[in-house]
């Protein structure tokens, strides 16, 4: 906790700044279908995911200071021997030091209360660039779904909250490149900055012809990644394509590509497809994947190795909003589909509903008690939600 003492001194917001205050609070009451299969038995699960943020906002002169801050209870009706996956409870990846994820006494118990220090850093802005010490937010990619260079604590997709990226801990500057462009290098560490836990990246954007451009190098877990992105236009038809190429221990590709176009004024649809090298085309393999260091420090969740992802969504009226998507795992057969639906109550006042349904093979036990996922979305259990939003 030295380090982050120390931090919090080295980006201690300037006396007599001009200070903004914002946040929100959000409150998801969940209800999740039974599980029954060879290895876990339970009846309908009921839940209630509740953050709140406090963001700060300081600025003086050619420095600015910000400040995140959540507290999240999270109430579950009964205990289960898994993690929740729609709500992201932050480790310490990529992260120098932190506070402790849960407030609560007992961290094996059903109801737990989180916190996250989200953001704590200072940007100065000089005449060269923009220098960014401290915990931050950063961001690869040209995907629309699934970014191959994004490594730094992406969500889950079956995540609920994910109106802001998790912070890690980082020294950046952020060089612009003429009217469009941006050259962004950076050292993000991990616990006790280790060479193990700890990346390093150079990120160059442009345009050129009308065309977006990116180009990424990322060194991280002694794995070197080299990607590159472009966006466009076919026709009347938005076209993006993003690749990576990672070196190492482990060796794989990925690859994203896809379109979207806008039917109407109110209409819109996407379809994105995903290669992901890292997982596998053999669903008994899945379970293994997650201690590999793909999964544990390059930012990889998917298990499959080919994808699918179609979504539209639809303006019914200036308040409400619908959306549709799924996610297809063309390996296994499985699907993650999911129905949306944005309310606007009142100025900086939402209301959310959604439906998660999942399909696919269940999980099995081998004859030596051994657990073996069938696919990737079949053991998942069916979930709806509903939810409240309100920011000041």
């Amino acid at each position: 906790m030295r380090s982050l003492a120390f931090l919090v001194l080295l980006v201690s917001p300037p006396l007599k700044a001009e200070t903004n205050v914002s946040g929100y609070l959000k409150s998801y009451g969940v209800i999740q279908d039974e599980i029954s299969n060879e290895l876990i038995e339970a009846d309908t699960i009921f839940q209630s995911q509740n953050t709140g943020r406090l963001m700060v906002e300081a600025f003086r002169d050619n420095m600015v200071f910000q400040l995140h801050y959540e507290v999240s209870p999270v109430y579950v009706s009964r205990a289960i021997a898994a993690e929740v996956p729609t709500f992201n409870v932050v480790g310490d990846s990529y992260r120098l030091t932190d506070l402790e994820t849960s407030l609560t006494d007992d961290e094996t118990d059903k109801n737990q209360v989180y916190q996250n220090l989200d953001r704590l850093n200072v940007q100065i802005q000089l005449d060269a660039g923009d220098l960014t010490v401290g915990r931050q937010a950063i961001s690869f990619g040209a995907a629309r779904f699934i970014n191959p260079t994004d490594i730094f604590l992406p969500f889950d997709v079956r995540t609920f909250n994910t109106e802001y990226r998790t912070g890690v801990d980082a020294v950046r500057f952020q060089r612009p490149w003429g009217d469009l462009g941006e050259i962004d290098v950076g050292l993000v560490l991990g616990e006790d900055a280790d060479e193990e836990t700890s990346a390093a990246f150079v990120q160059i954007r442009n345009n050129f012809d009308g065309k977006d451009v990116n180009f990424a190098l990322i060194e991280f877990a002694e794995q070197t990644l080299v990607g590159a992105g472009v966006q466009s236009e076919l026709g009347d038809m938005g076209f993006w394509f993003e690749a990576a190429y990672v070196d190492g221990d482990v060796d794989y590709l990925r690859a994203s590509t896809g379109l979207d176009y806008a039917f109407s004024e109110h209409v819109f649809g996407m379809v994105e497809y995903h290669y992901n090298g890292a997982g596998s085309d053999t669903p008994e393999d899945y379970l293994e994947l997650f201690t590999s260091t793909p999964y544990q420090r390059g930012g990889v969740f998917l298990l499959g190795e080919n994808y699918l992802m179609p979504s539209l969504s639809v303006q019914l009226s200036p308040l409400w909003t619908v959306g549709m998507q799924a996610i297809v795992n063309l390996d296994d057969e499985s699907v993650f589909s999911s129905v949306s639906a944005e309310y606007n109550v009142a100025e900086n006042f939402y209301m959310d509903f959604g439906v998660y349904v999942f399909t696919g093979d269940d999980l099995t036990v081998t004859p030596l008690g051994l657990p073996v996922l069938e696919s990737e979305y079949g053991v998942n259990p069916n979930t709806a939600y509903a939810s409240i939003r309100w920011y000041f």
